[in-house]
């Protein structure tokens, strides 16, 4: 009698069909010209972040919305594409400072959950590894407030048409934890 675990593995079949990970109107509702499996890095990378049981401003992270992702041609070099996506969110009282406009700290947390989002979807686009990565910093500035019920277009207000905040982030690899006893 030959073992199960001894018997050679049949070659993976090629043809099949890719699988989706997201219902087809969830995808129709995402804008741009990215085809359907770049589109889903976006959504997916959000619900990874989604599916911590306690994380940094959980209800906040389930609210924002993936709205556009398209890869365009490099204004500055037509040999470059660019990735862009955008995510929308509207300003609730969880999201306040003091002062009644969006805490400077969520503003960064925004930048920090979905600068990822458009990076891996370059990457994807590209055919490029991508490991996630950590932020080792996030230089922001902040260029106006944004009030309760505003509708960010992170991180852009789009019924005043104004930038609310930028920034220039660093992330690393994260590494390996130690094997030394």
């Amino acid at each position: 009698m030959v073992s199960p675990l001894a018997r050679p593995i049949p070659p993976v079949q090629s043809a099949k069909p890719s699988v989706h990970l997201f219902d087809d109107d969830v995808i129709a509702a995402v804008a741009g010209n990215a085809p359907r499996e770049v589109k889903e890095i976006p959504l997916k990378w959000l619900a990874v972040f989604r599916s911590r049981e306690v994380s940094f401003a959980k209800s906040i992270a389930h609210r924002i919305k993936v709205v556009e992702v398209s890869v365009v041609k490099n204004p500055d070099d037509r040999h470059r594409i660019e990735g862009k996506v955008v995510f929308e969110i509207d300003v609730t009282e969880d999201m306040l400072n003091e002062s009644g406009s969006m805490h400077e700290g969520c503003a960064v947390f925004l930048i920090d959950e979905t600068s990822v989002c458009s990076l891996a979807t370059l990457n994807v686009t590209e055919k490029r590894d991508f490991e996630v990565g950590v932020s080792q910093f996030i230089n922001t500035v902040f260029h106006n407030p944004a009030k309760l019920g505003t509708k960010l277009r992170i991180i852009w207000d789009a019924a005043n048409h104004q930038l609310v905040a930028s920034g220039v982030q660093l992330s690393m690899v994260p590494s390996r934890p130690s094997t030394r006893p």
